[in-house]
C-alpha cells in the first residue's frame, strides 16, 4: 500500500490540509516539518496541539549545519529564496526519499498559490504529488477561518503577520522588521544578533 505523507509548514494552510484530511478518512503514514532554528516560540506550542487534537506524531527534520553557522558563511538569505529555502527542500526531499515503497506527498498550497505547483522543486519530484486545499478550492483566508473554528489560535500570531514562517525571514521585508520590533521585543533583540553574525558572514 502507497504511503502517504504531509509536508507540514505549522501555518494555516498545513493546519488546515492536514484537518482535511483526516476529515477525507485518508491515511496518514507521515507528518513532515522542517526545522529551521529560527521558528516563531509559538510554532513549538502549535504542534504540540496539532499532535493532540490529531493523535498523530510530527516528525521533525532538520538540515546538517545549524542555520546560524549558514548564516555566519554566507549572510542573509535572498528575499527570492536563497540558501534556506534550498536546504529545507532538499532536506525533506531526502527524508522522503528514503521512505521505501510507493508513496504520495501531499502539500498545503492553497487555491491562491495554484503557481507553486509548477516550480522546478516540485517538478523534479519522484512521486506524486497532491494539493487537497487547492482541489477544495479554500484560499488562504478559507484556512485561516477554518483553523480558527477548529481551536488554533497560534497565539495571537496571525492578528500581526500574514505568514508565520521563520520570524526573521527576509521576505517579510521592513514592515516585518518593524512588526518584529512593535510586538516582540525579545525576537527583535535576536534578529539584531543575528543581523551581527549575517555581516560577518557577507564579508
Amino acid at each position: 500500500m502507497s504511503k502517504n505523507i504531509v509536508s507540514f509548514s505549522g501555518g494555516k494552510d498545513s493546519t488546515a490540509m492536514l484537518h482535511k484530511l483526516i476529515e477525507q478518512n485518508v491515511q496518514i503514514d507521515k507528518v513532515l516539518y522542517f526545522e529551521t532554528e529560527w521558528d516563531f516560540p509559538q510554532m513549538a506550542r502549535h504542534l504540540q496541539l496539532v499532535q493532540e487534537k490529531t493523535g498523530l506524531q510530527i516528525v521533525k527534520v532538520r538540515y546538517y549545519r545549524h542555520f546560524n553557522e549558514q548564516l555566519a558563511c554566507y549572510g542573509w538569505p535572498k528575499s527570492s529564496g536563497g540558501w534556506c529555502t534550498a536546504r529545507k527542500h532538499r532536506t525533506c526531499v531526502k527524508y522522503i526519499r528514503g521512505i521505501k515503497g510507493d508513496k504520495t506527498e501531499y502539500i498545503g498550497f492553497s487555491a491562491d498559490e495554484i503557481k507553486r505547483t509548477q516550480t522546478g522543486w516540485m517538478k523534479k519530484r519522484k512521486w506524486p504529488v497532491k494539493f487537497p486545499l487547492i482541489e477544495l478550492g479554500m484560499g488562504e483566508a478559507d484556512s485561516l477561518r477554518y483553523c480558527k473554528q477548529l481551536g488554533y489560535d497560534w497565539d495571537g500570531l496571525y492578528n500581526v503577520f500574514d505568514r508565520v514562517s521563520c520570524f526573521c525571514c527576509p521576505k517579510g521585508g521592513k514592515k516585518k522588521r518593524q512588526l518584529i520590533h512593535r510586538h516582540y521585543p525579545e525576537l527583535w533583540e535576536e534578529w539584531q544578533r543575528l543581523d551581527g553574525i549575517a555581516t560577518k558572514g557577507a564579508k
